[in-house]
């Protein structure tokens, strides 16, 4: 019987995500929530309008960029699964 699992296993480069957060999108976001804090009061739930201008500009980049290792699958193939996927192709392609 073939068992499914030993033919991929996790990529390691984006814990199966299949994409990383840009760092830059991250400290925008940090420096984001550390305003928003700095800003709070006890009796006002809402941050002041101040805080928006005094934040950095978004970065113009994506927010997360496609894993170069496993090219945004999550998953990498196994060398019994690369030679599961020969077998397949030379029997579906008849000019192989």
């Amino acid at each position: 019987m073939l068992e499914l699992g030993r033919l991929e296993r996790q990529c390691p480069v984006c814990k199966g995500q299949g994409r990383m957060e840009n760092p830059n999108w991250a400290q925008f976001w940090r420096v984001q929530e550390n305003m928003k804090n700095s800003f709070r009061t006890r009796n006002a739930d809402e941050p002041l309008d101040i805080a928006a201008e005094m934040l950095p500009p978004e970065p113009s980049e994506p927010m997360f960029f496609l894993c170069q290792e496993c090219h945004g699958r999550g998953k990498l193939l196994t060398p019994e699964g690369e030679i599961l996927i020969r077998f397949v192709r030379f029997w579906l392609n008849p000019n192989y």
